[in-house]
């Protein structure tokens, strides 16, 4: 990334409290130059700006950080072209992260990017979900699964909830109306019945461009109250 790019990266990264590994700023500087070369022969993304790039797709991608153990596994529902799987491993480089999403060309991107930055400890697999062969073989499997801008919450309740270990937390990344989504009739009976509840909700500004997000955190149904901030 260009120089003022950087800055606005690292300023909008601890804006949000997370702190990135020394190395990762030439990863980031690959993932932009690759997402955008690779953008001008078919379509990753409809954000093409560098500066746009920077803000609604990594530092979008970041805001989850803090909120994940070291260590953890992780399940991206829908990665796309790498958002936030490959964000989250380049931030974290820790986690054990599965990026599920049902396009090969965006599949391809990602394993193109993990073999120019030699990550380890993930994988890609292509699917839609529900898909019984993947359930199958990664059914109760992750810490974490995660998905960004999915369409309905209770859908991707109900696709991620086999996925994850019994003390396993299940995180939509929504925009400023997550939280009116979530307590909405339907979200609720969907909660219900999967036996889980809205742990916690966190809202946030996205640096630089002043839009609302929201992190919505659902996890096993036991009693306790759910935080939000």
């Amino acid at each position: 990334m260009e120089k003022n790019l950087t800055s606005v990266f690292l300023e909008g990264a601890r804006a949000l409290g997370v702190e990135l590994p020394p190395d990762s700023l030439e990863a980031f500087h690959v993932f932009m130059e690759e997402l955008m070369r690779w953008n001008r022969k078919m379509n990753l993304t409809s954000i093409r700006d560098p500066l746009e790039i920077v803000v609604k797709h990594f530092l979008d991608s970041l805001a989850v950080v803090p909120y994940l153990s070291a260590g953890g596994s992780l399940l991206d529902v829908g990665s796309g072209a790498g958002f936030p799987s490959l964000v989250l491993k380049i931030s974290h480089p820790s986690l054990k992260v599965t990026s599920i999403d049902s396009s090969g060309k965006k599949l391809s991107f990602q394993r193109h990017l993990i073999r120019q930055l030699d990550l380890k400890g993930i994988d890609t697999v292509q699917a839609s979900l529900p898909n019984a062969q993947v359930l199958e073989r990664l059914g109760r499997s992750f810490d974490y699964a995660i998905s960004r801008a999915f369409g309905s919450l209770g859908a991707l309740l109900r696709i991620a909830s086999p996925f994850i270990k019994k003390t396993g937390i299940i995180i939509a990344m929504k925009g400023k109306m997550g939280l009116k989504e979530a307590v909405k009739g339907d979200t609720k009976r969907t909660v219900i019945a999967l036996d889980m509840r809205l742990q916690k909700a966190v809202k946030f500004t996205l640096p630089f461009v002043d839009a609302s997000r929201t992190l919505l955190f659902f996890a096993g149904g036991e009693s306790g109250s759910m935080d939000s901030r």
